[in-house]
């Protein structure tokens, strides 16, 4: 292990208050597989109805692929769970699956957000969007604290997570734009 693993572990296991541990709690199950899955469902179904259906399979490849991704190195890395976590956790540590999941769900709703705000004159809904925007980037980022808090993953783990979360993103964006991808749509060139 690193040594800048250790430290952080060190550090939040030191300065852990009682208090604290059940907001953290609350927010790292918003990184969870259930609110994750319910939430891309929804999503889904959002953009199903609000007719952004083109949104709908990056979405789905996004949240997938980056599953699939953290499945397979979890397995492959057999990294063991930092010691003196509040609760247990039984797969294995390296890379978290709660930092992949918020960047690839809520890193793709900001990626949606964005791209609407580009395309909208109404300044109170550029400021909606920047509002969301910030908000979910602050989820993003306490749900990787919350991990580190928790004691349940070390700082790489939730790193390597975000970073999983985010190729997806863009793998997912690239095929949306690719010409292929408009051929299989239906879209004119």
């Amino acid at each position: 292990m690193n040594p800048i693993d250790q430290a952080i572990l060190d550090f939040f296991t030191h300065y852990r208050v009682d208090s604290l541990v059940f907001v953290m709690l609350i927010i790292t199950y918003t990184g969870s597989s259930l609110v994750v899955g319910g939430l891309t469902l929804l999503s889904a179904i959002s953009f199903y109805i609000h007719k952004h259906t083109s949104n709908i399979i990056p979405l789905l490849i996004t949240i997938g692929g980056s599953t699939i991704t953290t499945y397979l190195i979890k397995h492959i890395v057999d990294r063991a769970r930092p010691l003196g976590a509040i609760y247990t956790e039984l797969s294995p540590s390296f890379p978290s699956g709660h930092a992949t999941t918020a960047m690839a769900l809520y890193g793709f709703m900001i990626y949606t957000i964005w791209s609407q705000s580009t395309k909208t004159s109404r300044d109170e809904h550029r400021s909606l969007h920047k509002f969301l925007t910030a908000g979910l980037v602050i989820l993003i980022l306490l749900i990787g604290l919350s991990r580190l808090y928790l004691g349940v993953h070390y700082f790489s783990d939730v790193l390597v997570g975000f970073f999983i979360g985010l190729i997806w993103i863009l793998i997912s964006r690239s095929i949306a734009k690719s010409k292929f991808w408009r051929l299989l749509v239906g879209e004119h060139l």
